[in-house]
């Protein structure tokens, strides 16, 4: 597979380096850069694949299933399938880190339909964002203050229409 590199508006950076579906070794490995207060990801979960994330640089604070890690380089983290999970960067650089993600059947493409959805001029559509999540086997779990935020944003973007 060719690289592949998707943007995402805020900064947030999603390089990809191996992606062999349908092959006996089918996994996706791709390497994330976090920049400091970049939005993240929902919380989450997958139940049909399992993630494994390396520290490469900087801190990422991660948070599995209710607990919190510091994620530094050289650092390992295992999200096991159907684990809520969530990262964020509460750092003032960037971060990054690299998910190997097995079986390999979520990659590029989900990233590429995130970011149809996320690159919009103006506030992103959440109930879209959980669709695509779902099209591509994750599981949204907003916590309180994520389903806040988004009724708000629901609302602004109610408001903005009339």
């Amino acid at each position: 597979m060719e690289p592949k590199t998707i943007l995402f508006k805020g900064g947030v950076e999603v390089h990809f380096s191996r992606e062999n579906a349908g092959t006996p070794e089918a996994r996706s490995v791709f390497r994330c850069v976090i920049p400091p207060k970049a939005r993240t990801p929902m919380p989450h979960s997958h139940k049909a694949f399992e993630e494994i994330v390396r520290g490469h640089k900087g801190t990422a604070t991660w948070v599995v299933d209710g607990k919190t890690t510091e994620l530094r380089p050289g650092d390992q983290l295992v999200i096991p399938r159907g684990a809520v999970h969530y990262f964020v960067n509460r750092t003032r650089e960037a971060v990054e880190f690299v998910c190997h993600v097995t079986p390999e059947i979520f990659g590029a493409p989900y990233f590429e339909d995130v970011a149809k959805v996320i690159n919009v001029e103006g506030l992103p559509d959440i109930e879209r964002l959980k669709a695509v999540m779902r099209r591509h086997g994750l599981v949204p779990a907003p916590g309180l203050k994520q389903r806040m935020v988004f009724a708000v944003l629901r609302a602004a973007r109610g408001f903005r229409r009339t």
